[in-house]
């Protein structure tokens, strides 16, 4: 079983993309919630050589999803995945 991605709330975060030998012409990262409404979005930042990276956090617990959406030579890519945001606690 894959292991679960997990953050504290009001904690900050990265979320990262890589795409080593082809660059985006736009990309883009935002945080869902369970009901797919946005949490939080905006663009992502190149830190070199297609890897980029943005900076978030999210404010409640529960179960979120990560998501990226990058147009590479005309073609729309996305990444996914969830993650749990708990309350302070050390698992």
């Amino acid at each position: 079983m894959p292991t679960v991605k997990k953050v504290l709330t009001n904690d900050t975060f990265k979320q990262f993309w890589v795409s080593s030998g082809s660059l985006p012409s736009i990309i883009s990262a935002a945080i869902l919630d369970g009901n797919d409404n946005i949490v939080s979005s905006g663009t992502g930042v190149s830190s070199g050589n297609g890897h980029f990276y943005r900076t978030t956090s999210v404010n409640s617990p529960g179960w979120y999803v990560s998501e990226w959406k990058a147009t590479i030579s005309g073609s729309p890519y996305r990444r996914r995945f969830r993650f749990k945001a708990n309350l302070n606690e050390v698992d």
